[in-house]
């Protein structure tokens, strides 16, 4: 997934430490512990599960379906709160904020790891007042352009964009968001230059991506499933590490082309800073419980998400990778966030 990276000089050796503690070695000791009785929340109390993100979208979709399966394994109860505003602070900061009691835990996106990179003021560490506890899933991007662009796959793009600095127009979701960052990436790696269009979301640049104004975007599968499917769009490639996505098969990913791209948008749960070591392996141990459900991995599946396996890197290391990435990036390409 990633290039040769510099450190992050603000990452302090205490955090470090931190995202270096690999989630799957708590796991199975959360289940030896448990044997075969289901698996318990460390709460005596309801849950909450902070969504920083408007109800209806994939977060949303992810937190209520762990918590009816949550509920369903534990008989505990868990209840979703969508706490908007401040581009994900005001729900950030509900759990950055909050006792250390098992009893409140976020269900966040990349934007978090961004806002870390850039160095947003918070009002919280987003670096050491949120402890990681799982991924969920991945969304990987799919490298689309207009069905008129005389290319027929990544490394086409890529010759026909170098032979046009800068003539080359892609659409975004806003400076800063994950779709953005992921085409500064792709032009990091390759050496193409690229106009940016920022749009307040991506329907937007889905649609003036089918009218001709811009000539490649990012998008997650959900976004553009059905321009996708019905060829208003064409898709060039998926940027996963491996593997294709159930919902594209057809679709090779970007380094089957050649191109060392690997990067995914993606959804995880964290809790508040002084959450105990057991209370993480409890967590856990929870939603490795609840995950396997066979309909949810369908549902997914069919949205254009990869869920976590063996392969998968531990959450902590992950997140650690993404503020490095984002702040070398961000540095590299000039690109403030607000």
């Amino acid at each position: 997934m990633r290039e040769e990276e510099s450190p992050v000089p603000a990452l302090r050796r205490r955090t470090l430490a931190g995202l270096l503690l690999a989630a799957p070695a708590l796991l199975p000791r959360a289940g030896r512990a448990q044997g075969s009785a289901r698996p318990q929340w460390p709460a005596d109390r309801p849950v909450r599960l902070i969504v920083p993100l408007a109800a209806g979208g994939t977060a949303d979709f992810l937190a209520r379906h762990l918590a009816a399966r949550m509920q369903e394994i534990t008989g505990q109860s868990f209840v979703v709160e969508n706490r908007t505003g401040g581009g994900g602070t005001v729900g950030w900061q509900a759990v950055a904020r909050a006792a250390p009691d098992a009893t409140t835990v976020l269900v966040m996106d990349n934007s978090l790891s961004i806002a870390a990179a850039a160095g947003r003021e918070l009002g919280f560490d987003a670096r050491q007042d949120l402890e990681p506890v799982a991924m969920l899933a991945q969304f990987p991007p799919i490298m689309s352009v207009h069905p008129s662009l005389p290319v027929q796959d990544l490394p086409g793009f890529i010759e026909y964009a170098k032979a046009r600095p800068e003539r080359v127009f892609y659409g975004s979701g806003g400076i800063g968001s994950v779709p953005h960052l992921q085409v500064e990436l792709l032009q990091s790696i390759t050496g193409i230059r690229l106009n940016h269009v920022a749009y307040r979301g991506m329907a937007q640049a889905v649609t003036d991506l089918i009218a001709g104004q811009v000539q490649l975007i990012f998008p997650v599968f959900p976004t553009a499933a059905a321009q996708l499917r019905d060829g208003a769009i064409k898709p060039l490639a998926v940027g996963t590490a491996s593997a294709r996505i159930p919902a594209l098969p057809n679709v090779p990913t970007a380094r089957e082309q050649g191109v060392d791209f690997n990067n995914q948008a993606f959804f995880g749960m964290m809790a508040p800073r002084g959450t105990t070591p057991a209370q993480l392996a409890a967590m856990q141990a929870v939603v490795a419980a609840a995950a396997p459900d066979a309909a949810f991995r369908r549902r997914l599946e069919e949205m254009g998400a990869l869920l976590p396996d063996a392969s998968t890197p531990p959450f902590r290391t992950m997140l650690e990778d993404e503020v490095t990435l984002w702040t070398r990036l961000l540095r590299e390409r000039g690109i403030k966030v607000e």
